[in-house]
């Protein structure tokens, strides 16, 4: 059930900004500043005016970058996240005091969120839960301002929450990015050609990327998972050696996990264009498979900084709506099933 929160605060914390990284943007949301550095800004954000407090909290102190460079960043890429999150409900992971303090994660929406804000209770096994929804820029910029460094969603729609209308692949080597990480995500790619299944990708942010099918709501996450279970089991027959189904990492010897688990209800995958709780501030970026040929590719190779010399181009490359959606009967069939 889709619903908004009665009226509540929408103050933020955090200490005194300085001139941050993106402190001179001439493109974006309109930003207002009172006088003195500890002084409030605001940032006007799809007509709706955000208060940042204490704007200077360090937020990446590798890089100096700020609370308010990050509240930038959310609002030059907001109606981006917005797009690929509408109507699915999100988790957050929150470091509040800066990425060097410990973060931790929220799903339940707090009485203190804004009642424009929209929210969806959702059955869980313990019970209801109400989850804040994608698809609002404001609404992103929002939850920046409570320490919100990751943005992550499910793969289902909140009107439909068990029907999920994509499937993920999760490439995640043993330590860190190598090329058969890309040859991986460039195998699937066939794969799917073959089946006339259409896929996209994305790079993390972190260690690898992820392959997204968007798919019919036709069958619940117990099937969808079985079937990503199939195509993963082609993939390790076309890269033997390379690959495993194995969560234990004492069980991988070396081998990239094709995460398929994360296939599941109330399962979240971090959202295209979020930012990653990791030195450098990277950026989870959607990628052309053209983007791929080139072993140059690196999952962290987007950070906050070059993201905002170019956002235009970056929030271009994928299509409005991810798409067709496939129906995934034939593909089984022929996988097996």
């Amino acid at each position: 059930m889709d619903r908004r929160r009665p009226p509540a605060p929408s103050a933020f914390s955090g200490p005194a900004r300085r001139q941050g990284a993106l402190g001179n943007q001439t493109r974006g949301p309109r930003m207002t500043e009172t006088a003195g550095d500890e002084a409030p800004k605001k940032l006007v954000v799809a007509g709706r005016e955000i208060t940042v407090t204490h704007p200077g909290r360090i937020y990446f102190p590798d890089a100096g970058l700020t609370k308010f460079d990050v509240l930038s960043y959310v609002a030059q890429a907001g109606e981006a996240m917005a797009r690929y999150t509408r109507n699915r409900a999100l988790a957050l992971r929150r470091y509040p005091r800066g990425i060097d303090q410990k973060g931790f994660f929220q799903k339940r929406v707090g009485g203190y969120f804004p009642d424009w804000l929209r929210t969806a209770i959702l059955p869980t096994g313990k019970g209801p839960l109400e989850y804040a929804l994608g698809g609002d820029a404001a609404a992103f910029v929002w939850m920046a301002g409570l320490g919100t460094i990751e943005f992550h969603a499910m793969l289902s729609r909140a009107d439909k929450p068990h029907l999920p209308d994509q499937i993920i692949f999760d490439l995640d080597p043993p330590v860190d990015y190598t090329d058969d990480v890309r040859l991986a995500a460039l195998g699937l790619k066939a794969i799917c050609d073959d089946l006339r299944l259409t896929c996209f990708v994305k790079t993390t942010g972190s260690r690898g990327f992820h392959v997204i099918l968007p798919i019919r709501r036709e069958h619940d996450f117990d099937a969808t998972r079985a079937f990503a279970k199939l195509l993963a089991a082609r993939l390790m027959d076309v890269q033997p050696g390379k690959l495993t189904l194995d969560m234990k990492k004492a069980q991988r010897q070396g081998r990239i996990l094709v995460d398929v688990w994360r296939n599941g209800y109330g399962q979240t995958a971090v959202a295209p264009y979020s930012l990653r709780a990791r030195p450098g501030a990277p950026v989870a970026v959607p990628r052309r498979w053209a983007d791929l040929e080139s072993p140059d590719i690196h999952p962290r190779a987007v950070t906050l900084q070059n993201f905002a010399a170019n956002g235009a181009h970056w929030t271009g490359i994928w299509p409005e709506t991810l798409g067709p959606a496939c129906s995934i009967g034939a593909a089984w069939k022929a996988l097996g099933g």
